[in-house]
């Protein structure tokens, strides 16, 4: 498997069979929605963070409640999907969470792993630009 890109958050207690709404953490604009192996539904977004561009990945969402298309832009704090039902297509066959990560640039890279912990310097951790 090798190093994890991003950071998983995992449903709470009561949650597995209710809709989990996925927040936009930046503002930003849609670069990618679509079906991607080891994700299920996963969208795509171009942002800045500390002035520098990045791509955010938002990991094993319901394709079909992402209703923001393809160059849309969006505001941080505006839900942009729901988290896919565990263990089924929508997850590529994961259990329910959300795969959040940050990669450094304008380039699209959706990995959810990388073979060295050298390549994690191309990404961001997520976590350091979460409010509480």
């Amino acid at each position: 498997m090798g190093y994890h890109t991003g950071v998983d958050f995992e449903i709470l207690p009561g949650e597995e069979n209710t809709d989990v709404a996925v927040k936009a953490m930046n503002d930003g604009v849609v670069l990618q929605k679509r079906f991607a192996s080891g994700y299920g539904g996963v969208i795509v977004v171009s942002s800045m963070v500390d002035n520098q561009p990045v791509t955010i990945v938002y990991g094993h969402l319901r394709l079909s409640s992402i209703q923001a298309k393809v160059g849309d832009k969006i505001k941080a704090g505006e839900t942009i999907g729901f988290l896919g039902n565990g263990c089924s297509k929508e997850t590529d066959g994961e259990r329910k969470h959300l795969h959040l990560s940050i990669h450094k640039g304008t380039e699209v890279n959706i990995r959810g792993y990388v073979k060295s912990k050298e390549l994690l310097n191309d990404w961001v951790d997520p976590c350091l630009y979460l409010k509480q």
